[in-house]
């Protein structure tokens, strides 16, 4: 993976230039897209591929051209869609936000793995890498790359989440539960979320590609009151800053909460049982973390 400063091909027709966060579900980038949005030169919006109802998604943003056929057919006719609806994104951004009018230089897009296929013209072969990692690579967009070291915690966040239908705290309500949990589906989870990771390093080895741990950025944040600025120091804003080219400026987010703000051994009912599964697997280097 490299971790160059982003090219000056990006594509730009609105104020601002574009950038991709890109993880797999429950690696945080809920959490860092709040941290970035604390910057007053970024914006960064939600999962823009998956169906919530809010103009600037991006199935309802299609359904507003008009003009073109749908869906794309051709890789050129796909890439000037994409295009647009960066410009779209850019100028939304400035209308939701005129606080952040003046400074905004970037404007993000949160991205599962498993949504990179969401886009495609008609036209391609069924063996392709994803057109959005062409797209990507042809347009010179800057990927800020998020993965969990620890695979258990979060295929652990994954089962729970499911389980309990809760994916974030926006209201810090906390986690006050106990929850039995299938040990097979957790180390399933650990499997699919490496697997996934992997193969997107392998995918994406030629973009411009920042890669950043979710522990980090945690960490930066841990102990410190809600929008209080993040020290200068800390190794990956500092990196995220450079990667971008923007001061080194952000805070700690008061919009959002941990789900699970408690050891795992007080939240799981079966953490014996989950223990011993874990500690017979490929993935015991993580049982002592629970």
């Amino acid at each position: 993976m490299t971790s160059s400063a982003p090219g000056q091909a990006n594509y730009q027709l609105g104020p601002a230039s574009s950038f991709v966060l890109i993880g797999s579900q429950r690696s945080g980038t809920n959490f860092l897209r709040e941290v970035l949005n604390t910057h007053p030169n970024l914006a960064v919006h939600g999962e823009v591929l998956w169906p919530y109802p809010h103009p600037s998604i991006w199935h309802n943003y299609v359904r507003t051209a008009v003009s073109r056929a749908m869906p794309p057919v051709l890789a050129a006719d796909a890439t000037a869609l994409v295009d647009d609806y960066f410009v779209y994104l850019a100028d939304d951004t400035m209308r939701g936000h005129p606080h952040k009018a003046k400074d905004l230089l970037w404007v993000g897009i949160d991205v599962k793995y498993n949504q990179l296929r969401h886009i495609a013209p008609l036209i391609q072969d069924l063996m392709a890498p994803p057109f959005l990692l062409g797209y990507f690579r042809e347009r010179r967009v800057p990927i800020l790359h998020l993965h969990r070291r620890n695979v258990l915690h979060q295929a652990l966040s994954m089962v729970i989440a499911d389980q309990r239908n809760v994916y974030h705290d926006y209201q810090g309500r906390g986690f006050d539960e106990r929850i039995t949990v299938n040990p097979k589906t957790v180390i399933d989870r650990c499997h699919w979320i490496r697997a996934e990771r992997d193969l997107f390093r392998e995918l994406g080895k030629d973009l411009e590609v920042l890669e950043l741990a979710y522990e980090d950025i945690a960490a930066a944040c841990d102990g410190l009151e809600a929008d209080k600025p993040l020290a200068d120091g800390n190794a990956s804003l500092a990196q995220i800053a450079a990667f971008l080219k923007v001061p080194c400026t952000f805070a700690r987010p008061g919009s959002i909460s941990k789900v699970i703000d408690k050891p795992y051994q007080d939240v799981l009912a079966n953490h014996g049982e989950v223990l011993r599964q874990v500690e017979r697997s490929e993935f015991r280097e993580f049982a002592s973390t629970i």
